[in-house]
Protein backbone atom coordinates (compact mmCIF):
# COMPACT_ATOMS: atom_id res chain seq x y z
CA UNK A 1 0.00 0.00 0.00
CA UNK A 2 1.19 3.32 -0.71
CA UNK A 3 2.12 5.76 2.03
CA UNK A 4 -0.65 8.39 2.91
CA UNK A 5 0.93 11.58 1.61
CA UNK A 6 3.66 9.99 -1.01
CA UNK A 7 3.32 12.59 -3.67
CA UNK A 8 4.55 10.53 -6.22
CA UNK A 9 1.51 8.98 -8.67
CA UNK A 10 -1.06 11.59 -7.27
CA UNK A 11 -3.95 12.49 -8.83
CA UNK A 12 -4.12 16.26 -8.43
CA UNK A 13 -2.43 19.40 -9.58
CA UNK A 14 -0.83 20.03 -6.49
CA UNK A 15 0.69 16.76 -3.79
CA UNK A 16 -1.41 15.37 -1.51
CA UNK A 17 -0.36 17.51 1.37
CA UNK A 18 -1.53 21.05 0.20
CA UNK A 19 -4.32 18.81 -1.68
CA UNK A 20 -5.74 17.88 1.80
CA UNK A 21 -4.80 21.27 3.25
CA UNK A 22 -7.08 22.83 0.40
CA UNK A 23 -10.18 20.38 0.91
CA UNK A 24 -9.94 21.22 4.58
CA UNK A 25 -10.20 24.75 3.89
CA UNK A 26 -12.86 24.77 1.55
CA UNK A 27 -14.69 22.48 3.96
CA UNK A 28 -14.12 24.34 7.07
CA UNK A 29 -15.46 27.57 5.05
CA UNK A 30 -18.68 25.80 4.47
CA UNK A 31 -18.93 24.67 7.90
CA UNK A 32 -18.18 28.21 9.18
CA UNK A 33 -21.47 29.29 7.58
CA UNK A 34 -23.55 26.05 8.09
CA UNK A 35 -22.17 25.64 11.99
CA UNK A 36 -22.51 29.62 12.41
CA UNK A 37 -26.29 29.65 11.40
CA UNK A 38 -26.98 27.31 14.25
CA UNK A 39 -24.18 28.72 16.84
CA UNK A 40 -26.27 32.10 16.14
CA UNK A 41 -29.58 30.53 16.72
CA UNK A 42 -29.50 32.86 20.16
CA UNK A 43 -29.61 36.27 17.82
CA UNK A 44 -32.39 35.29 15.29
CA UNK A 45 -34.29 34.35 18.78
CA UNK A 46 -33.73 38.00 19.66
CA UNK A 47 -34.08 39.43 16.20
CA UNK A 48 -37.31 37.32 14.84
CA UNK A 49 -38.95 37.04 18.75
CA UNK A 50 -38.84 33.07 18.25
CA UNK A 51 -39.42 30.60 21.35
CA UNK A 52 -36.72 27.78 21.52
CA UNK A 53 -38.58 25.17 19.21
CA UNK A 54 -38.78 28.44 16.88
CA UNK A 55 -35.26 28.87 17.09
CA UNK A 56 -34.80 25.25 16.21
CA UNK A 57 -36.50 25.17 13.32
CA UNK A 58 -33.46 27.49 12.23
CA UNK A 59 -31.27 24.88 11.97
CA UNK A 60 -33.93 22.24 10.94
CA UNK A 61 -34.76 24.45 7.42
CA UNK A 62 -30.81 24.85 6.78
CA UNK A 63 -30.67 21.07 7.94
CA UNK A 64 -33.54 19.75 5.39
CA UNK A 65 -31.79 21.66 2.51
CA UNK A 66 -28.47 19.53 2.89
CA UNK A 67 -30.79 16.77 3.43
CA UNK A 68 -32.91 16.64 1.00
CA UNK A 69 -30.19 17.51 -2.16
CA UNK A 70 -27.21 15.39 -0.94
CA UNK A 71 -28.02 12.10 -2.51
CA UNK A 72 -28.16 14.14 -5.84
CA UNK A 73 -25.46 15.77 -5.19
CA UNK A 74 -23.47 12.54 -4.43
CA UNK A 75 -24.41 11.16 -7.99
CA UNK A 76 -23.66 14.59 -9.35
CA UNK A 77 -20.07 14.15 -7.99
CA UNK A 78 -19.68 10.40 -9.11
CA UNK A 79 -21.19 11.27 -12.84
CA UNK A 80 -19.59 14.75 -13.47
CA UNK A 81 -16.56 14.92 -11.45
CA UNK A 82 -16.04 16.77 -8.02
CA UNK A 83 -14.31 19.77 -9.99
CA UNK A 84 -17.40 20.74 -12.18
CA UNK A 85 -19.68 20.44 -8.86
CA UNK A 86 -17.65 22.56 -7.09
CA UNK A 87 -16.97 25.73 -9.17
CA UNK A 88 -21.24 25.79 -9.74
CA UNK A 89 -21.80 24.75 -6.34
CA UNK A 90 -19.73 27.85 -4.99
CA UNK A 91 -21.59 30.41 -7.47
CA UNK A 92 -25.22 29.22 -5.77
CA UNK A 93 -24.01 29.19 -2.63
CA UNK A 94 -22.95 32.71 -2.39
CA UNK A 95 -25.48 34.10 -4.22
CA UNK A 96 -28.30 31.97 -1.68
CA UNK A 97 -26.18 33.46 1.22
CA UNK A 98 -26.17 36.81 -0.06
CA UNK A 99 -29.57 36.74 -0.25
CA UNK A 100 -30.28 35.96 3.24
CA UNK A 101 -28.74 39.72 3.90
CA UNK A 102 -31.97 41.02 1.80
CA UNK A 103 -34.63 38.94 4.05
CA UNK A 104 -37.18 40.10 6.32
CA UNK A 105 -39.35 38.31 8.04
CA UNK A 106 -39.29 34.55 9.82
CA UNK A 107 -40.83 32.18 7.65
CA UNK A 108 -39.18 33.99 4.38
CA UNK A 109 -35.82 33.23 6.17
CA UNK A 110 -36.86 29.75 6.79
CA UNK A 111 -37.45 29.34 3.13
CA UNK A 112 -34.33 30.68 2.21
CA UNK A 113 -32.02 29.24 4.55
CA UNK A 114 -33.46 26.04 2.93
CA UNK A 115 -32.63 27.05 -0.32
CA UNK A 116 -28.70 27.73 1.23
CA UNK A 117 -28.82 24.17 2.98
CA UNK A 118 -29.51 22.69 -0.85
CA UNK A 119 -26.67 24.58 -2.30
CA UNK A 120 -24.56 23.96 0.50
CA UNK A 121 -24.71 19.77 -0.27
CA UNK A 122 -22.17 20.47 -3.20
CA UNK A 123 -19.36 21.04 -0.98
CA UNK A 124 -19.65 17.73 1.17
CA UNK A 125 -20.38 15.94 -1.78
CA UNK A 126 -17.42 17.08 -4.43
CA UNK A 127 -15.36 17.09 -0.93
CA UNK A 128 -15.68 13.66 0.03
CA UNK A 129 -15.41 12.24 -3.36
CA UNK A 130 -12.84 13.68 -4.28
CA UNK A 131 -10.11 13.05 -0.88
CA UNK A 132 -11.72 9.23 -0.84
CA UNK A 133 -10.95 8.58 -4.45
CA UNK A 134 -7.77 10.26 -4.73
CA UNK A 135 -5.95 8.70 -1.48
CA UNK A 136 -7.36 5.93 -2.71
CA UNK A 137 -4.98 2.29 -2.38
CA UNK A 138 -3.74 4.73 1.03
CA UNK A 139 -4.84 4.27 4.84
CA UNK A 140 -7.81 6.47 4.31
CA UNK A 141 -9.03 6.43 7.94
CA UNK A 142 -6.34 9.62 8.90
CA UNK A 143 -7.02 12.08 6.02
CA UNK A 144 -10.66 11.57 6.05
CA UNK A 145 -10.50 12.75 9.60
CA UNK A 146 -8.43 15.19 9.27
CA UNK A 147 -10.85 16.49 6.30
CA UNK A 148 -13.70 16.40 8.68
CA UNK A 149 -12.37 18.53 11.14
CA UNK A 150 -13.93 21.46 9.14
CA UNK A 151 -17.09 20.81 10.71
CA UNK A 152 -15.53 21.29 14.60
CA UNK A 153 -12.73 23.52 13.08
CA UNK A 154 -15.73 25.85 10.88
CA UNK A 155 -17.79 25.75 14.45
CA UNK A 156 -14.91 27.03 16.38
CA UNK A 157 -14.43 29.82 14.23
CA UNK A 158 -17.89 30.37 14.05
CA UNK A 159 -18.10 30.33 17.96
CA UNK A 160 -15.42 32.31 18.72
CA UNK A 161 -16.35 35.36 16.61
CA UNK A 162 -19.54 35.02 15.28
CA UNK A 163 -21.54 36.01 18.50
CA UNK A 164 -18.94 39.32 19.16
CA UNK A 165 -19.34 40.69 15.61
CA UNK A 166 -23.16 39.82 15.37
CA UNK A 167 -23.57 42.02 18.37
CA UNK A 168 -21.40 44.77 16.91
CA UNK A 169 -22.72 44.58 13.00
CA UNK A 170 -26.02 42.67 12.99
CA UNK A 171 -26.48 39.53 11.40
CA UNK A 172 -26.92 41.00 8.06
CA UNK A 173 -23.68 42.23 7.76
CA UNK A 174 -22.30 38.49 8.66
CA UNK A 175 -24.47 37.14 5.50
CA UNK A 176 -21.95 39.10 3.28
CA UNK A 177 -19.43 37.86 4.89
CA UNK A 178 -20.74 34.15 4.80
CA UNK A 179 -20.94 34.61 1.02
CA UNK A 180 -17.72 35.83 0.16
CA UNK A 181 -15.76 33.58 1.73
CA UNK A 182 -17.27 30.33 0.15
CA UNK A 183 -16.38 31.83 -3.00
CA UNK A 184 -13.10 31.71 -2.29
CA UNK A 185 -12.78 28.72 -0.55
CA UNK A 186 -14.98 26.29 -2.72
CA UNK A 187 -12.68 28.14 -5.80
CA UNK A 188 -9.30 27.35 -4.71
CA UNK A 189 -10.21 23.84 -3.88
CA UNK A 190 -11.65 23.27 -7.34
CA UNK A 191 -7.84 24.69 -9.08
CA UNK A 192 -6.04 22.14 -7.58
CA UNK A 193 -7.68 19.54 -8.88
CA UNK A 194 -7.16 18.15 -12.65
CA UNK A 195 -10.29 19.08 -15.23
CA UNK A 196 -12.66 16.38 -15.63
CA UNK A 197 -12.21 13.35 -14.41
CA UNK A 198 -8.35 12.51 -12.97
CA UNK A 199 -9.80 12.72 -9.46
CA UNK A 200 -10.72 9.24 -8.68
CA UNK A 201 -9.87 5.69 -9.51
CA UNK A 202 -11.27 5.85 -12.86
CA UNK A 203 -11.64 8.31 -15.18
CA UNK A 204 -14.79 6.93 -16.93
CA UNK A 205 -18.10 8.56 -15.21
CA UNK A 206 -20.58 6.45 -12.96
CA UNK A 207 -22.00 3.86 -15.19
CA UNK A 208 -25.67 6.18 -15.22
CA UNK A 209 -27.67 2.52 -14.95
CA UNK A 210 -26.91 2.51 -11.40
CA UNK A 211 -28.12 -0.06 -9.33
CA UNK A 212 -29.95 2.25 -6.40
CA UNK A 213 -30.02 -1.11 -3.65
CA UNK A 214 -26.47 -0.66 -3.47
CA UNK A 215 -27.66 2.41 -0.69
CA UNK A 216 -29.15 -0.54 1.22
CA UNK A 217 -25.60 -1.61 2.22
CA UNK A 218 -25.53 1.81 4.25
CA UNK A 219 -28.12 1.28 5.66
CA UNK A 220 -26.05 0.86 9.45
CA UNK A 221 -23.86 3.45 9.18
CA UNK A 222 -26.70 5.46 8.02
CA UNK A 223 -29.19 4.38 11.47
CA UNK A 224 -25.95 5.41 13.84
CA UNK A 225 -25.11 8.48 12.16
CA UNK A 226 -29.24 9.58 12.27
CA UNK A 227 -28.93 9.46 16.27
CA UNK A 228 -25.18 10.16 16.92
CA UNK A 229 -25.77 13.80 15.19
CA UNK A 230 -28.23 14.46 18.00
CA UNK A 231 -25.34 15.13 20.19
CA UNK A 232 -23.04 17.38 17.82
CA UNK A 233 -26.03 19.62 16.80
CA UNK A 234 -27.79 20.12 20.21
CA UNK A 235 -24.60 20.10 21.73
CA UNK A 236 -23.65 23.28 19.50
CA UNK A 237 -27.50 24.63 18.83
CA UNK A 238 -28.46 25.00 22.78
CA UNK A 239 -24.93 25.21 24.60
CA UNK A 240 -25.08 28.51 24.35
CA UNK A 241 -29.14 28.99 26.02
CA UNK A 242 -28.13 26.31 28.49
CA UNK A 243 -24.34 28.10 29.44
CA UNK A 244 -26.43 31.68 29.37
CA UNK A 245 -29.45 30.54 31.22
CA UNK A 246 -28.52 27.89 33.66
CA UNK A 247 -24.73 28.79 34.74
CA UNK A 248 -25.16 32.55 33.86
CA UNK A 249 -22.30 32.97 31.75
CA UNK A 250 -21.72 35.87 29.01
CA UNK A 251 -22.60 35.23 25.46
CA UNK A 252 -19.13 35.70 24.44
CA UNK A 253 -17.39 34.09 27.39
CA UNK A 254 -20.01 31.19 26.21
CA UNK A 255 -19.16 31.09 22.76
CA UNK A 256 -15.28 30.17 23.92
CA UNK A 257 -16.76 27.37 25.77
CA UNK A 258 -18.38 26.12 23.02
CA UNK A 259 -15.39 26.64 20.77
CA UNK A 260 -13.46 24.72 23.24
CA UNK A 261 -15.95 21.91 22.76
CA UNK A 262 -15.54 22.25 18.62
CA UNK A 263 -11.44 21.83 19.30
CA UNK A 264 -12.07 18.16 21.08
CA UNK A 265 -14.18 17.77 18.39
CA UNK A 266 -11.45 18.03 15.99
CA UNK A 267 -8.53 16.89 17.73
CA UNK A 268 -11.23 13.35 18.31
CA UNK A 269 -11.95 13.25 14.23
CA UNK A 270 -8.00 13.26 13.41
CA UNK A 271 -6.97 11.00 16.34
CA UNK A 272 -9.80 8.25 15.73
CA UNK A 273 -9.42 8.53 11.92
CA UNK A 274 -5.35 7.32 12.83
CA UNK A 275 -6.82 5.03 15.19
CA UNK A 276 -9.16 3.14 13.12
CA UNK A 277 -6.37 3.23 10.26
CA UNK A 278 -4.13 1.01 13.32
CA UNK A 279 -7.57 -1.38 13.90
CA UNK A 280 -6.99 -2.29 10.40
CA UNK A 281 -9.73 -0.40 8.89
CA UNK A 282 -12.06 -1.04 11.62
CA UNK A 283 -14.43 2.17 12.15
CA UNK A 284 -17.48 0.77 14.43
CA UNK A 285 -15.07 0.64 17.90
CA UNK A 286 -14.05 3.31 17.53
CA UNK A 287 -16.95 5.08 16.91
CA UNK A 288 -19.10 3.05 19.94
CA UNK A 289 -16.10 4.95 22.15
CA UNK A 290 -17.18 8.16 20.75
CA UNK A 291 -20.60 7.12 21.67
CA UNK A 292 -20.05 6.27 25.13
CA UNK A 293 -17.97 9.49 25.59
CA UNK A 294 -20.44 11.80 24.88
CA UNK A 295 -23.49 10.16 26.25
CA UNK A 296 -21.77 10.09 29.39
CA UNK A 297 -20.67 13.86 29.15
CA UNK A 298 -24.31 14.82 27.83
CA UNK A 299 -25.36 13.41 31.67
CA UNK A 300 -22.64 15.40 33.35
CA UNK A 301 -23.61 18.72 31.98
CA UNK A 302 -27.02 17.53 32.48
CA UNK A 303 -26.69 17.79 36.17
CA UNK A 304 -23.98 20.25 36.78
CA UNK A 305 -23.89 22.63 39.69
CA UNK A 306 -25.49 26.22 38.48
CA UNK A 307 -22.31 27.23 39.69
CA UNK A 308 -19.24 26.03 37.78
CA UNK A 309 -15.26 27.61 37.20
CA UNK A 310 -15.09 28.57 33.81
CA UNK A 311 -11.88 26.38 33.70
CA UNK A 312 -14.08 23.32 34.64
CA UNK A 313 -17.09 24.49 32.24
CA UNK A 314 -14.07 24.63 29.29
CA UNK A 315 -13.18 21.39 30.43
CA UNK A 316 -16.54 19.43 30.80
CA UNK A 317 -17.52 20.78 26.98
CA UNK A 318 -13.83 20.08 25.27
CA UNK A 319 -14.75 16.25 26.49
CA UNK A 320 -18.21 16.32 25.44
CA UNK A 321 -17.25 17.82 21.80
CA UNK A 322 -14.74 14.97 21.75
CA UNK A 323 -17.46 12.05 21.95
CA UNK A 324 -20.77 14.27 20.12
CA UNK A 325 -18.27 15.57 17.21
CA UNK A 326 -15.69 12.53 16.76
CA UNK A 327 -17.85 10.26 15.05
CA UNK A 328 -18.58 12.20 11.61
CA UNK A 329 -15.66 10.71 9.13
CA UNK A 330 -15.24 7.38 10.71
CA UNK A 331 -19.31 6.94 9.47
CA UNK A 332 -18.98 8.41 6.08
CA UNK A 333 -15.92 6.24 5.55
CA UNK A 334 -17.28 2.95 6.72
CA UNK A 335 -20.23 4.21 4.17
CA UNK A 336 -17.83 4.11 1.57
CA UNK A 337 -15.94 1.23 1.92
CA UNK A 338 -19.32 -0.77 1.83
CA UNK A 339 -19.63 -0.08 -1.88
CA UNK A 340 -17.29 -0.41 -4.99
CA UNK A 341 -15.11 2.57 -5.32
CA UNK A 342 -17.13 4.01 -8.10
CA UNK A 343 -20.18 4.59 -6.23
CA UNK A 344 -18.40 5.72 -2.81
CA UNK A 345 -19.67 9.40 -3.36
CA UNK A 346 -23.36 8.27 -3.43
CA UNK A 347 -22.50 6.22 -0.84
CA UNK A 348 -21.18 9.14 1.36
CA UNK A 349 -23.86 11.34 0.76
CA UNK A 350 -26.87 8.95 1.29
CA UNK A 351 -24.99 8.52 4.55
CA UNK A 352 -24.82 12.52 4.85
CA UNK A 353 -28.39 12.67 4.14
CA UNK A 354 -29.99 10.24 7.09
CA UNK A 355 -27.03 12.16 9.62
CA UNK A 356 -29.04 15.65 8.12
CA UNK A 357 -32.25 14.31 8.81
CA UNK A 358 -31.33 13.92 12.65
CA UNK A 359 -29.79 17.37 12.71
CA UNK A 360 -33.07 18.46 11.24
CA UNK A 361 -35.35 16.73 13.72
CA UNK A 362 -33.74 16.84 16.69
CA UNK A 363 -33.32 20.45 17.43
CA UNK A 364 -37.08 21.47 17.78
CA UNK A 365 -38.28 18.01 19.33
CA UNK A 366 -35.36 19.13 22.03
CA UNK A 367 -36.04 22.55 22.01
CA UNK A 368 -40.10 21.83 22.42
CA UNK A 369 -39.46 19.64 25.23
CA UNK A 370 -36.84 22.54 27.22
CA UNK A 371 -40.10 25.15 26.46
CA UNK A 372 -42.53 22.80 28.22
CA UNK A 373 -40.48 21.36 30.76
CA UNK A 374 -38.13 24.50 31.36
CA UNK A 375 -35.61 22.27 32.56
CA UNK A 376 -32.36 21.97 30.40
CA UNK A 377 -31.53 18.82 32.59
CA UNK A 378 -34.29 16.94 31.35
CA UNK A 379 -33.23 17.30 27.19
CA UNK A 380 -29.26 16.59 28.28
CA UNK A 381 -30.41 13.20 30.09
CA UNK A 382 -32.46 12.15 27.39
CA UNK A 383 -29.91 12.70 24.57
CA UNK A 384 -27.75 10.37 26.45
CA UNK A 385 -29.96 8.04 26.09
CA UNK A 386 -30.00 8.34 22.53
CA UNK A 387 -25.99 8.23 22.52
CA UNK A 388 -26.50 5.45 24.38
CA UNK A 389 -28.18 3.50 21.73
CA UNK A 390 -25.93 4.76 19.01
CA UNK A 391 -23.07 3.08 21.07
CA UNK A 392 -25.47 -0.22 21.26
CA UNK A 393 -25.69 -0.06 17.73
CA UNK A 394 -21.99 0.48 16.72
CA UNK A 395 -20.98 -2.19 19.00
CA UNK A 396 -23.37 -4.71 17.22
CA UNK A 397 -22.97 -3.68 13.86
CA UNK A 398 -19.10 -4.17 14.35
CA UNK A 399 -19.35 -7.82 13.60
CA UNK A 400 -20.45 -7.48 10.48
CA UNK A 401 -17.69 -5.11 9.35
CA UNK A 402 -14.72 -7.37 10.91
CA UNK A 403 -16.44 -10.22 8.78
CA UNK A 404 -16.52 -8.20 5.70
CA UNK A 405 -12.52 -6.95 6.38
CA UNK A 406 -11.57 -10.82 7.21
CA UNK A 407 -13.20 -11.37 3.89
CA UNK A 408 -11.35 -9.07 1.74
CA UNK A 409 -8.11 -10.03 3.04
CA UNK A 410 -8.76 -13.26 2.29
CA UNK A 411 -9.75 -12.39 -0.97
Amino acid sequence: MIKTFDAHGFPAKVGPRLFLALATLSQTGMSFVQQGIVVMGVFFASAYHLTLAQMGLVTSALSLGVMTSMIFMGRLADRLGPRTLLFWGAAAMGGFTGVLALVRGFWPLLVVLYAVGAALATTPAAGTKAVFTAFARRPRGLVMGIRQTRVPLGALLAASFLPRLAEGAGLHMIFWLFAGELLVTSWLFGASMEPLYPIGVSRAPADPRFDWRLVGQVWRPALVGILLVSGQYLLLGFSLSDLHRVHHVGIVTAGLIVAASQLGGGFSRVASGALSDRLGGRRTPVIMWCAILAAGMSLVVAWLPTSVPFAALLLVWFFFGMGAVGWNALTLTWAAESVPSEHSGLAMMSVGTAIFLGSALFPPLFGALIDATHRFSFGFSLLALNLGLAALLAWRFGRGEAHLLRTRSAS
